[in-house]
């Protein structure tokens, strides 16, 4: 199992991986001072090596047997060049390790982080009070009905009783004499309507008349004066 990625870490497996994150930060600085420094140096070397075999193949092109000298000056020329091709290759393996190191540090970090945080969760959460039970809801009580609602509500209620959408009961039906008196009652009454229209009527235009025949006469319009000839 990672220890780095285990989310039930313990305060002091916590601290203790904060420790050693904290003491291979600066350790992974050096070793990145280092490797530069060392890379310089593999690069000065280099540039010496191919200054050396550029003036050997000029010495070489001095002498009489030109071949064997400058196959000998390829010869150092790559020794060299191999010495300082496995020191680069051992610095690239080193500074491999040093950032699986450096990972290993941060996710260190990230794990004792969130053991903390775990850590004072866990704590919140036992020293909150416990939540209260809800309360159970009551039974919702009708109110009774009163005035006519009831009157109307017990009616309906009460067999033998129709009544129609309302709430009220249904008027009884009228038979055909029933309803010949009620036609001939609606014509006598308006037909004595009609005649208390036409007395009132009548008096109106009498006492109208009586009225006029009261007032005195108007006075004559005075003759317009007559104009004299010229």
């Amino acid at each position: 199992m990672n220890p780095f990625r285990s989310p039930s870490l313990s305060m002091g497996q916590a601290a203790t991986l904060l420790m050693a994150a904290a003491l291979a930060i600066p350790a992974t600085a050096r070793a990145a001072a280092a490797d530069d420094a060392e890379r310089h140096r593999i690069a000065e070397e280099r540039a010496a090596i191919e200054a050396r075999y550029a003036a050997r193949t000029r010495e070489c092109r001095d002498r009489f047997i030109v071949t064997s000298c400058v196959d000998d000056a390829k010869v150092e020329r790559r020794r060299g060049l191999d010495a300082l091709r496995a020191r680069q290759l051992a610095l690239d393996e080193e500074k491999r390790r040093a950032r699986t190191a450096q990972r290993s540090a941060e996710l260190a970090a990230k794990a004792a982080d969130d053991a903390r945080r775990e850590q004072e969760r866990a704590e919140r959460s036992a020293s909150a009070p416990a939540p209260r039970e809800p309360r159970p809801l009551e039974p919702r009580r009708e109110k009774p009905a009163s005035g006519a609602a009831s009157t109307s509500a017990a009616a309906h209620d009460r067999p033998g009783a129709p009544v129609d959408g309302l709430g009220k009961k249904p008027a009884p039906k009228e038979t055909a004499e029933q309803r010949r008196e009620r036609e001939e009652r609606q014509r006598a009454s308006f037909e004595r309507r009609q005649q208390q229209a036409e007395e009132h009527r009548q008096e109106a235009l009498e006492k109208a008349a009586q009225r006029q025949k009261a007032r005195p006469p108007a006075a004559p319009l005075p003759e317009p004066a007559s104009v004299p000839a010229r």
